[in-house]
């Protein structure tokens, strides 16, 4: 009986033991991209960070009722329409840019941080804009809150700006 559990016991510590990590080949060296993709891509951003601009132009036309609220709907379905096509061709463009792999896999991360954290930013300002709205926080902290948040957004959106003139050297 005890050869029997041990032979068991043996069995099932070689079955069990870690395997080793299988080996990911990552590019070092990176693939030279046609200019026409990335100046592709540097319009395609340039285009949707001017039409987010143009949706909070509108909302806050909307707000301070200097547009009727019917076209504010239309408008703003119109352009949340080209937003999300534009998206998509975007994914495959940084797509392609990662799978280029080196400094435009890195330019590609970074960007992505950096939208995350404008993600996180505003969430967290409608947050604040909520609980100020309830009576949670009185206004010095709102305020305090809110240029904090704001000074954030400045540096991601800093950063995403960097890292578009980045390629648009890569393009001349």
């Amino acid at each position: 009986m005890w050869a029997l559990a041990s032979v068991g016991c043996a069995v099932a510590v070689v079955w069990k033991r870690p395997k080793a990590p299988v080996q990911v080949a990552v590019p070092t060296v990176a693939v030279r991209l046609r200019p026409e993709t990335i100046k592709s891509f540097v319009d395609a951003y340039d285009e949707k960070k001017k039409i987010i601009l143009e949706l909070e132009s509108l909302e806050t036309r909307m707000r301070k009722g200097k547009i009727p609220r019917r076209r504010y709907k239309v408008r703003k379905k119109t352009l949340e329409t080209h937003l999300s096509s534009l998206s998509r061709s975007l994914a495959e463009l940084k797509e392609k840019m990662r799978a280029a792999g080196g400094k435009y896999s890195d330019l590609m991360r970074q960007l992505e941080i950096t939208e995350t954290e404008i993600n996180e930013v505003e969430a967290s300002i409608r947050s604040i804009e909520a609980r100020y709205g309830r009576g949670e926080l009185s206004l010095e902290a709102y305020r305090r809150l809110l240029t904090d948040y704001q000074n954030r957004k400045e540096r991601a959106d800093t950063a995403i700006n960097g890292i578009l003139l980045r390629l648009r050297e890569e393009i001349r």
